[in-house]
């Protein structure tokens, strides 16, 4: 029986709009009546209720949250932060330097953020980053980074590749230091602490929870969800999923736009007894 679910929010969870569909909301409601928790597991950060504009009718319906692949774990009113090591903070930012028309964005506790790029009231309106929640890049800030964002072009959706001997030379020079994980068919680099990633946050909980590998159901698309979707058995990918993450799943589902969450929980009802 399941007995906890973790959903990806972008290309899970929300639709192209953002938005969580009807058929998702009336699907999670009917799956929390059963006595099943519910959990957000995504790259963004806590800010839902700025980046998504969450009610709290949105948040509730969850037990709890994993933010910054991992980095940050939202259970109740409390928040655990893991952080990358300096070093690797340090080779990120040399390299973003050298990388014609690459830009970094630094996440921090407590909505803080810092950014490679200036910074005017256009840009943090993008960003949706009040002036007093931004940060200089410093000492204090590279010893706090929760995650970092790698991109071209402000994260919007037609923004070009990045060369891909960035993510190789990180990969190097990060090794044993922070996670490189490469998004959104290589328009993103994201890193995050070497002991973070969803998968360690969903194992994490799952501890915290005493339940079984059987007892765990996750949702994903893209390549920052494979591990955890390989990891049980049970693992649900979108319609709109990469090719890897199908291939490692339990069951595909009809796609974000086509009511993928809904069928997906009807499979779990039927095939795992939810």
């Amino acid at each position: 029986m399941i007995r906890a679910v973790f959903f990806d929010l972008d290309g899970t969870l929300l639709n192209n709009q953002k938005q969580i569909p009807v058929s998702a909301r009336q699907a999670i409601l009917r799956c929390r009546a059963l006595g099943v928790r519910t959990y957000v597991v995504t790259a963004r950060s806590p800010r839902l209720h700025v980046t998504l504009g969450w009610t709290e009718d949105d948040f509730a319906l969850f037990d709890g949250a994993v933010h910054s692949n991992g980095a940050c774990i939202k259970l109740g009113d409390t928040l655990q932060y893991c952080f990358i090591a300096p070093e690797a903070v340090r080779h990120c930012l040399r390299e973003v330097s050298s990388t014609e028309g690459a830009e970094m964005s630094l996440h921090l506790p407590k909505d803080g953020h810092a950014f490679t790029f200036p910074h005017g009231d256009e840009r943090l309106a993008h960003w949706q980053v009040p002036p007093e929640k931004l940060r200089p890049i410093d000492e204090e800030t590279i010893r706090n980074t929760l995650k970092i964002l790698i991109f071209h072009g402000d994260l919007v959706d037609d923004r070009p590749p990045l060369p891909e001997a960035l993510s190789i030379r990180l990969q190097g020079t990060c090794a044993g230091l922070a996670r490189v994980i490469v998004t959104d068919q290589g328009r993103t680099i994201q890193l995050v602490p070497q002991e973070a990633g969803k998968l360690a946050a969903v194992e994490r909980i799952q501890q915290q929870l005493g339940l079984a590998e059987d007892e765990i159901s996750v949702f994903g698309d893209d390549l920052n969800d494979l591990e955890m979707i390989a990891r049980y058995p049970r693992s649900v990918a979108m319609g709109n999923a990469v090719g890897a993450v199908k291939a490692a799943a339990g069951y595909v589902t009809a796609s974000n736009e086509e009511d993928g969450i809904a069928k997906g929980l009807a499979w779990l009802m039927e095939e795992a007894r939810l």
